[in-house]
């Protein structure tokens, strides 16, 4: 089915499809990070003079990365999964899970202890550092869960709607 569907026209192909949504939800994501939020906070992503201290998205600056992680990373990962009858919402839950349990780790009494055992795991690590560091100077925040949760179940809509402008196209 989705080999049929991706030699008709690149657009068509629902793994385009999938990656597509998910490059442009992390592009968003990115965007949120240059324009508000504190460079030093990203260590992955460099400031651009240009945008910094816009605040293009206001208070939804605040919990918007949290709804595009589980999002885009959902569908980069149903896009791997093999062609199949049915969607990979699989895939949604285990990114809700992982941004679930990272932000429950950001919370107090909780961050510190996680750290230590990161630290006693992985040794003075650069991965360590930067985990404990997030962990460490991060928020568990209700409106992050509740915008995980969101971002899953968004994935999981559009898997769906694929899924079935897939098989309605096969027929």
């Amino acid at each position: 089915m989705r080999e049929a569907a991706c030699t008709r026209a690149a657009w068509r192909c629902p793994t385009a499809q999938l990656v597509a949504a998910g490059a442009l939800a992390l592009a968003l994501g990115a965007l949120v990070y240059l324009a508000d939020r504190n460079p030093a906070h990203a260590a992955l992503i460099p400031t651009v003079p240009a945008l910094a201290g816009l605040q293009l998205f206001g208070t939804a600056g605040a919990w918007l990365p949290s709804l595009l992680h589980p999002f885009a990373f959902s569908l980069f990962t149903a896009a791997l999964a093999p062609p199949g009858a049915r969607p990979a919402y699989w895939a949604c839950a285990m990114w809700w899970a992982v941004n679930i349990a990272f932000e429950i780790a950001q919370a107090p009494g909780v961050n510190a202890d996680v750290a230590g055992a990161l630290s006693q795991l992985l040794g003075q690590t650069g991965l360590a550092n930067a985990l404990s560091n997030y962990l460490l100077r991060g928020t568990c925040d209700v409106a992050d869960l509740v915008a995980a949760t969101a971002g899953a179940v968004a994935a999981g809509a559009v898997l769906r709607f694929i899924h079935l402008r897939q098989t309605r196209h096969a027929r």
